[in-house]
């Protein structure tokens, strides 16, 4: 006969009560059927695990050892159903968050923030993704939830716009267009682009080029970096310009220069994505909505 859970845990109950009497009332079953349960578990193990008499009840060596290796066994197990139910009740457990640039430099950090502090045994696990692979992998359920570039209309997934970002030109410090207090979009006509590499950055690179496309050029894009940092260094060593979103790391950065345009430029939203069923099926995925919804109605969409 194979020893059981119950076997176990009928065990550690009359080893700790050392008392037959204490033990079933306390697991709330009859005397002799606990008896019963231990006589199975010596005759599983082929050991005495308990000396009993009339006035007392004792662990064996065998008894004394058995207890000690299963110790962790069975804490483990109750920690293990404890986490299972809060899992169940979305405090505990992991959520897996997709960011890019914009949202690790944008309301992420104070969104994860909210969370932990409601939710301190949940696990949030940040993933640096692109756009095009966060789509993806919120899609095949990789992804709890996704901070993008851009909207999506996707029919599985729901949406919550948390930024828009104003389109600035950034220059290196020595570029002439910098004695200017605000930048044309044509004065940039012949200059050469540095830009996020293509299949990377595709959702925001679409937007600079229809904007320039629609002011009469397409930019002239002469070096492409992975991410933002990359794109700022190589401005900095004036291989170039670029339309980049305003924020407060880029202005704190040596040998480059922020103006604005004259012209409107697009705006460029950061939206969390998630798969609307993936919602109904994780509690813990609906209370970090509801802290990126709280952040955000703080804190307003439009970036200042």
């Amino acid at each position: 006969m194979p020893v059981e859970l119950r076997h176990i845990r009928a065990f550690h109950a009359v080893a700790e009560a050392l008392s037959f009497r204490r033990a079933s009332e306390r697991l709330g079953i009859a005397q002799p059927a606990l008896s019963r349960t231990i006589k199975d578990l010596e005759a599983a193990m082929q050991v005495s695990l308990f000396e009993r008499t009339t006035r007392v009840t004792r662990l064996t060596e065998s008894g004394r050892v058995f207890l000690k290796q299963t110790s962790n066994l069975v804490s483990e197990l109750d920690r293990a159903v404890d986490l299972a139910q809060r899992a169940h009740g979305g405090v505990a457990g992991e959520l897996r968050v997709g960011f890019n640039d914009y949202a690790i430099n944008g309301l992420l950090p104070q969104i994860v923030r909210r969370f932990r502090a409601d939710f301190p045994d949940m696990e949030v696990s940040l993933i640096d993704s692109t756009t095009p692979q966060a789509v993806e992998m919120v899609l095949d359920d990789e992804f709890d939830i996704a901070f993008i570039t851009g909207r999506q209309s996707h029919a599985e997934f729901d949406h919550l716009v948390v930024r828009e970002e104003r389109v600035v030109c950034v220059l290196p410090s020595s570029h002439p267009l910098v004695r200017r207090k605000t930048i044309s979009i044509t004065d940039l006509a012949e200059e050469p682009f540095v830009m996020g590499r293509w299949d990377t950055w595709k959702s925001y690179n679409r937007l600079i080029r229809d904007f320039c496309r629609a002011q009469g050029f397409v930019p002239k894009v002469i070096q492409e970096a992975e991410h933002s940092d990359g794109i700022m260094g190589l401005v900095a060593a004036a291989m170039g310009v670029t339309l980049h979103v305003d924020s407060a790391w880029i202005r704190a950065l040596k040998g480059i220069s922020l103006r604005p345009l004259r012209e409107s430029p697009p705006a460029v939203p950061t939206s969390a994505i998630w798969r609307r069923d993936r919602r109904a099926a994780s509690p813990a995925l609906g209370h970090f909505i509801d802290a990126a919804t709280e952040v955000v109605a703080e804190h307003g969409t439009t970036a200042s």
